[in-house]
């Protein structure tokens, strides 16, 4: 019995320690992939932000790393060769070692594609050439073996090295001991438990990993769906509150002008009715002056009428004697108070011409500057007119700019056909501050019930989300507002979603999306006018 024990224990004990080294050596092949992965996407956005020597020196990091790591057929790779091939063609203008990096990349894995926003043509017809290089001829890739720096391994890789080769020496003993022992059923026994332990294990992390990834999935969609709903509610809020703010500034503007005509207008009536009134008194003044002047001039009449009939009377007496003679000097006696009367009613009339005369001017200067109220007024009525004329001008400007954003959000005609599954009609060059007209349309079959676009500046991580609402002529149209484009590119992808709000299909991710060139404002219309030139 203690003979059983001892072999079993001689061969599980190094197989135990072979176990627990190869568990740490796929800990450290795991933490180097990690670390790959990593180098690469820095790799790849330091090359976005312009900064080339810090992209070549991760590239070489990384397939140093790999080397090290016995990963340099990873499918990472292909990735990170694809890189340093962009990367010589773009800016080392070396077309051949892109060819090599290139083809590199190829055959590590063939599916390998390049990222579209460093597609240029001279990248393309590299990466064609480079399908049909062999494999064999490309020789070994002197920069890319060559590490950043040569590092000196420390104090616990160099234990970790020695207690690999123990392990590995101890392992390989144990196992020439155990095919000398008899008792080779029981190691296999114990082989086999330990296999079915880890088939066990490794079953119940697989479904673990996959239940995390259904629920990691779940809730992804759902951020997305929030995500999307608030971005729609956010914009159409922005759109109604833009609208208020100007139709209320309009409306108070066309109050307050109106407000101040027709106060201007009834200062103006009110003067107008003043004067009127004024020259309705002068001319009832005038009435009695020539009412009160008739019997004036009717009694000067009936005065020199008896004057002359007295002067007679006196003729007459003079000539029949000294009766005739007292007659007469009775009536030279009366003679003196008649001329009295007749001189105050002369006077009397002359006063009420003056004053006839002065009601005269004072209705001519009435009428002058009821003439000149007339003219204000004129003026108000008109100054009226070209103030209603300006705004049902205005409105109708409004309303054909209204119309012209509407047939341009609306879009042209549905092409006859739709060659991808999301396909989206936008222009390869942009104005800065100018409204972009979204037009998008998914394959008949897709079974898209909406469909939802990001969009992002060229510097910015974060993506902008809105949703597209279907048009009568069955595009699927939104706007982005001028303020939000911006920076010199604008990257995009658009996702359709089927009845149960799962992703159908997609023009572009998020990882890779689709660009537009943001032209600075004005700089399209003076390229397009030097060219007519």
């Amino acid at each position: 019995m203690r003979a059983v024990t001892r072999i079993v224990s001689i061969i599980f004990v190094p197989l135990l320690v072979l176990a627990v080294a190869r568990t740490a050596v796929a800990a450290d092949t795991k933490e180097a992939m990690e670390k790959l992965k990593a180098l690469s996407q820095s790799a790849a956005a330091s090359y976005g932000d312009g900064d080339f020597d810090k992209t070549r020196s991760q590239l070489q990091e990384a397939i140093a790393l790999a080397k090290e790591n016995g990963l340099g057929s990873n499918r990472i790779m292909a990735q990170i060769y694809v890189l340093f091939g962009v990367l010589k063609i773009n800016e080392h203008k070396d077309t051949d070692a892109g060819v090599r990096y290139f083809a590199k990349a190829i055959d590590i894995s063939p599916a390998v594609k390049i990222p579209p926003t460093m597609a240029t043509k001279a990248v393309k017809t590299a990466f064609a050439k480079a399908e049909d290089v062999d494999p064999s001829t490309i020789g070994d890739l002197s920069e890319a073996d060559t590490p950043v720096a040569a590092k000196k391994p420390s104090k616990k890789e160099k234990e970790k090295a020695e207690k690999e080769e123990a392990a590995a020496a101890a392992a390989a003993a144990a196992e020439e001991k155990a095919r000398e022992k008899e008792e080779k059923a029981s190691a296999a026994a114990a082989a086999a438990d330990a296999k079915k332990q880890a088939a066990e294990e490794k079953k119940r992390a697989a479904e673990d990993r996959k239940r995390t990834d259904a629920e990691s999935k779940q809730l992804v969609d759902e951020l997305a769906q929030a995500k999307v709903a608030e971005s729609q509610l956010k914009s159409d809020k922005e759109k109604l509150q833009r609208d208020k703010q100007e139709r209320d500034k309009m409306l108070a503007d066309s109050k307050t002008m109106l407000a101040q005509l027709e106060k201007e207008k009834a200062a103006k009536d009110k003067q107008l009715e003043a004067a009127n009134a004024k020259i309705q008194q002068l001319e009832k003044e005038k009435a009695d002056r020539d009412q009160k002047l008739g019997p004036a001039n009717a009694k000067i009449q009936q005065l020199e009428k008896e004057k002359a009939e007295k002067d007679k009377q006196i003729a007459a007496l003079t000539a029949s004697g000294q009766k005739e003679r007292e007659a007469k000097e009775k009536l030279q006696n009366e003679k003196p108070e008649r001329e009295k009367q007749l001189a105050d009613a002369k006077a009397r009339v002359q006063q009420l011409e003056k004053e006839k005369a002065d009601r005269d001017k004072q209705i001519a200067n009435l009428s002058a500057s009821d003439k000149k109220e007339r003219e204000s007024r004129e003026k108000l009525e008109k100054t009226m007119a070209d103030v209603a004329a300006r705004e049902r001008e205005r409105r109708s400007k409004e309303l054909e700019d209204r119309q012209e954003r509407e047939k341009l959000a609306e879009g042209g005609e549905l092409p006859g056909h739709i060659r991808e599954a999301v396909m989206c009609d936008l222009p390869d060059e942009i104005t800065a501050g100018e409204d972009l007209y979204v037009h998008c349309v998914p394959q008949p079959g897709v079974g898209a019930k909406l469909l939802a676009f990001y969009y992002r500046s060229g510097g910015s991580a974060l993506y902008n989300a809105v949703m597209l609402e279907r048009s009568r002529k069955g595009w699927y149209v939104a706007t982005i507002p001028g303020g939000r484009v911006s920076g010199r590119l604008l990257h995009y992808y658009v996702e359709a979603r089927d009845a149960k709000e799962k992703i159908a299909a997609t023009n572009g991710k998020a990882s890779s999306p689709n660009v537009l060139t943001v032209k600075p404002a004005g700089a399209i219309q003076a390229a397009n006018k030097h060219g007519k030139r």
